[in-house]
């Protein structure tokens, strides 16, 4: 397999992958957080406030996430990234109050530091360097579609089977989907891992941290 062949699969990996993170956490509670609200007595405010702070977290936690990608390679990171999103939005499935709603976001939140674009972004730099910049654009282009895609399918599974059962389809998407193709299709730490890289990963633009096909209504 030529060395484009081999990229355009990582790509394509990373560009799923990316899509089933941002669709099943960052915009998750658009179509959830009210019916979540209904269930649990209490305010749909409380639910983006929950969101927010997972949002805390995942920038508290993403630079930690940044400098181990930086010396070991990224793969293995977004692949803990995905047990991670399993493992919150199952223990979001099973909140009975704010405090486990609040704990599960939390947990979400630090996958988010782990598995969302800018953990993916320096993975395709230490791997391809200056040349991972098509590759960027490729995921950024794939992941525009996370709303577009997961939204209607959150919405229908809400309808059919409640907001438990999305957290629990999400939950189980990332370790049958995400998983694989983070752990099996992502190259590993490159030989020089652990050294000043030659080549200074790309600028990504402030505005590129979230898909921009939609902006989630608060």
């Amino acid at each position: 397999m030529s060395a484009r062949s081999r990229q355009t699969r990582v790509v394509a990996a990373l560009g799923l992958a990316q899509t089933l993170a941002w669709g099943s956490t960052y915009y998750l509670p658009a179509i959830l957080a009210a019916p979540m609200a209904r269930d649990l007595g209490i305010q749909t405010g409380t639910v983006f406030l929950a969101f927010s702070a997972a949002l805390v977290v995942a920038a508290f936690l993403g630079p930690l996430a940044g400098r181990h990608i930086d010396r070991f390679g990224g793969r293995d990171v977004l692949a803990a990234s995905n047990l991670i999103f399993a493992a919150g939005l199952a223990m979001m499935s099973a909140a009975d109050g704010t405090g486990m709603l609040f704990a599960a976001w939390l947990v979400i939140g630090a996958g988010m530091a782990m598995g969302l674009y800018e953990a993916a972004f320096s993975t395709l730099a230490g791997v391809y360097g200056k040349s991972a910049r098509g590759a960027i654009t490729g995921i950024t282009l794939f992941a525009g579609f996370a709303s577009t895609v997961c939204w209607p399918i959150s919405a229908w599974l809400e309808a059919g089977s409640g907001w438990r059962s999305a957290c629990l389809f999400w939950a189980a998407a990332h370790l049958l989907v995400g998983l694989p193709l983070n752990r099996l299709l992502v190259p590993g730490a490159r030989p020089d891992a652990g050294a000043p890289s030659p080549h200074p990963a790309p600028a990504v633009p402030a505005a590129a941290s979230a898909p921009r096909d939609a902006a989630m209504p608060l």
